[in-house]
């Protein structure tokens, strides 16, 4: 068996190989790419070889590669590799080394999850979409920003349609500049918005070909983009086990300090995938405020929780409630019952 320990950087890579008995066996850079580290691998693992690498923005297709060549492949979380990150001698050489050696000894920490091919596909996906969101929110604010230093102070909401920007523009009251301003930056905001529907058809497909994306919309409140948000973030939720290990993944998960026989919660910890954090804490402020009676049960499981602890950790604590149900659907593939809100089991 061999072991490698490859540390990766956007161009070049260095690798490490040591055998069972911490011998090396080879070490040097390697291109980052498909071609140069098959090229270079291919001869360690027809001997059995396992490699190790850092958590980052090129890990996924690497373990990928070398997976399908044959290599097992463990990726793991750069910030627990502490003897990495608290030595003062730092090369590539020595991380790669150390990462062979810890590998070799089964002394790295827990990996991280990997997800497949199709899960990141989703996930980039999602990630360009509101970063086109995100674009056209911009136009807008600058525009009323622009528009506001002269006085001109619109409704709330009235850019965020075609039809609001045209009634702007035709608006005798501008002057030149003005005009000029707004026609410019409505031909921007027709682009972002004829993209971010483009999205959303390619996602609208996706949604119908995911049984999973049905269930998680019986929820109240939960639309297309927070059941994607959701798979996207966690792939396979039986990797989970628990909604408790769910919930600490979106980082909701009340920090917690123990002194002897006294334990004190704290703030949410608010480690892990923020994007997930943010979808599901504005569903519970969607459910907090309507009044429908398919959010009822929900509502007044909120109200009660915020008499008593305040509305701020009365939302976090029904986003908690919300991501449970989540879990429950998907792990019995089964469909929101509103009776059962309130129930342990739930």
């Amino acid at each position: 068996m061999l072991y490698c320990g490859l540390d990766v950087a956007v161009k070049s890579s260095y690798l490490y190989i040591v055998d069972a008995r911490g011998r090396k066996v080879a070490s040097g850079e390697v291109e980052t790419s498909p071609v140069a580290l098959i090229r270079r691998l291919r001869p360690y693992i027809r001997r059995r070889l396992a490699v190790a690498l850092e958590a980052g923005s090129q890990s996924a297709w690497i373990h990928d590669l070398l997976v399908e060549l044959g290599a097992s492949v463990t990726v793991v979380p750069p910030a627990k590799l502490r003897l990495i990150a608290e030595s003062r001698r730092k090369t590539d050489k020595i991380d790669a080394k150390l990462l062979a050696e810890l590998l070799r000894v089964d002394g790295l920490p827990e990996p991280v999850h990997v997800p497949d091919r199709g899960t990141r596909s989703l996930r980039q996906l999602l990630v360009a979409r509101q970063q086109l969101v995100r674009m056209r929110t911009a136009l807008i604010n600058t525009l009323r920003g622009l528009l506001r230093q002269e006085g001109v102070n619109l409704p709330a909401g009235e850019l965020t349609s075609l039809a609001g920007w045209r009634r702007l523009r035709d608006d005798p009251a501008l002057d030149e500049c003005q005009k000029m301003i707004v026609e410019t930056l409505f031909e921007v905001f027709e682009v972002l918005m004829r993209l971010v529907r483009r999205y959303d058809q390619q996602l609208d497909e996706w949604a119908r070909r995911d049984p999973r994306v049905a269930r998680l919309r019986t929820i109240p409140k939960v639309g297309r983009i927070a059941s994607l948000t959701l798979l996207a973030a966690v792939g396979d939720v039986g990797r989970f086990g628990s909604s408790r290990k769910l919930i600490g993944y979106t980082g909701l998960a009340p920090s917690v300090r123990s002194s002897g026989e006294r334990t004190i919660y704290g703030r949410i910890t608010r480690q892990g995938r923020s994007e997930l954090r943010a979808v599901w804490v504005q569903i519970a402020h969607l459910v907090a405020a309507d009044t429908r009676r398919e959010t009822e049960p929900l509502r007044r499981w909120f109200v009660r929780l915020a008499r008593r602890r305040g509305r701020k950790t009365a939302i976090v604590a029904l986003a908690r409630k919300l991501l449970t149900i989540a879990f429950r659907l998907l792990s019995d593939e089964t469909v929101y019952d509103p009776a059962r809100v309130g129930v342990r089991a739930v």
